[in-house]
């Protein structure tokens, strides 16, 4: 578990506060720890990435350890409208799989998670971000206004870390991409993720197993900018020890194998952000 606020490195470019990508870095204490942590098997490219806000409370510390006990990937910053700046840009170029907002500020958090207050591109890609909304005191006309702001469960009274570790996990299903062994297509490309299969105009294409998922990965996700540092955790997984080079080796390979083949879509660099898949 990494807390954000003092692990960001803030430094001055002109009037911009640029905030380091490192925060992602950190595995959790519990599945550093473990060699084959068996909960964490539903998931296919490493262990989901969860940013709970909240950590400077009780129940956020709760929610953290819950989350840890089961070897996911937690993250952690404290109040929201405090750090909206932080928030802004975790969201904009390393967003997590899942956010638990247990700070008590959930009116200020949603906005911002589910990109109400960016540009239209931004909130389509935010509003699929799964939130859950802990709290030891929301009444019900509260709980009501949590899910009518944009929040996915909302959670009050005693904490229950079984039920709420249940209900994450859930959530988790619920928003996973389709089964693995459907073929995927994006353009003139088909992928069949079952058979480790690629074609372009029905052509088949040699690609390396990495190479192949950062494919998938793209083209599951086209059109949105993927930070650097994003890209290593969920197609490398947790357990590597890469620097972001190697992101811009896979992407200029694969790149020129898709040119090669004169594929409709190509990688776009964005300057200082990352990757997206036109």
């Amino acid at each position: 578990m990494l807390d954000a606020r003092r692990a960001c490195s803030r430094k001055k470019s002109g009037e911009k506060l640029v905030y380091s990508a490192r925060y992602m870095r950190t595995r959790s204490r519990s599945a550093s720890n473990s060699k084959n942590p068996a909960s964490a098997g539903f998931l296919r490219m490493g262990a989901p990435k969860i940013l709970v806000i909240g950590s400077d409370n009780d129940l956020g510390r709760k929610a953290i350890y819950a989350l840890e006990a089961e070897y996911f990937d937690v993250r952690s910053m404290g109040k929201t409208f405090e750090e909206k700046d932080l928030l802004e840009e975790i969201m904009r170029t390393n967003p997590p799989a899942l956010v638990v907002e247990g700070s008590g500020q959930f009116s200020r958090v949603v906005p911002t998670l589910k990109g109400q207050n960016s540009s239209k591109k931004a909130g389509r890609t935010r509003s699929f971000l799964p939130l859950i909304v802990v709290s030891s005191s929301l009444s019900s006309t509260e709980s009501a206004a949590a899910l009518d702001a944009g929040a996915d469960d909302v959670i009050s009274g005693v904490f229950e870390a079984t039920e709420f570790v249940s209900r994450v996990k859930a959530l988790l299903r619920r928003v996973a991409p389709d089964n693995a062994s459907e073929v995927i297509e994006y353009k003139n490309i088909a992928l069949d993720p079952r058979r480790h299969l690629a074609f372009v105009d029905g052509r088949p294409m040699k690609l390396a197993l990495t190479e192949f998922r950062l494919l998938q990965f793209f083209m599951t996700h086209p059109d949105f900018v993927y930070g650097r540092e994003h890209l290593l955790d969920v197609v490398w997984g947790q357990d590597r020890y890469l620097d972001e080079r190697t992101v811009n080796t896979y992407i200029s390979r694969l790149g020129r194998k898709l040119k090669g083949m004169s594929a409709d879509a190509q990688f776009m660099s964005v300057r200082g952000v990352g990757y997206q898949f036109l």
